[in-house]
């Protein structure tokens, strides 16, 4: 259900004509971003629909990255018949809550190595907290797939607790 550590950047397929039909459209630029079923889908990326001959070359430079989150209908129906955490609603805000703590910790052990209040080693370095611990500086925004009024209710109370902001909310029907 976590998989913060994952770039869409890394899955960008710079042939699939899709760009060009998009670009026939009208459509500059673009925002990509992993799917939809995990709690943390993993990092966004900007692109400027141009031709090139890898993703590197359409990236849009000083484009925030972005982490994408899913709460509600997606994440209780992709994993509730499984069996397989989280099954439910309150699976869902356990386990984000769980990561954003792990994060805040991890955010705040490598604040104090680098203070050089911490002697020894550095913290052991994390791809995913990476990815949360940017959310939770600002350095990256959050965007949430979320249906329901009292999801997002929850993912706004959820980024109060947490100190993280969210900058879209994707699908929202309520």
């Amino acid at each position: 259900p976590n998989t913060a550590q994952v770039w869409a950047q890394h899955s960008v397929n710079v042939q699939d004509p899709g760009f060009a039909r998009a670009l026939a459209g009208g459509v500059t630029t673009l925002q990509v971003m992993p799917g939809s079923t995990n709690l943390f889908g993993g990092r966004t990326i900007v692109l400027r629909n141009v031709p090139a001959t890898t993703a590197q070359g359409m990236i849009f430079h000083g484009a925030p990255f972005g982490l994408k989150m899913a709460c509600g209908e997606n994440v209780v129906h992709a994993y509730g018949d499984s069996g397989r955490f989280p099954v439910s609603r309150m699976g869902a805000v356990a386990g984000q809550r769980a990561a954003w703590m792990q994060a805040s910790k991890y955010l705040h052990d490598w604040e104090r190595y680098q203070r050089g209040e911490e002697q020894g080693p550095p913290p052991e370095p994390d791809l995913k907290l990476d990815t949360l611990a940017a959310a939770l500086r600002g350095s990256i925004r959050v965007h949430v797939h979320c249906y329901r009024a009292d999801d997002i209710a929850q993912m706004f109370g959820m980024a109060h607790e947490f100190g993280f902001r969210i900058a879209a909310i994707h699908h929202a029907v309520e």
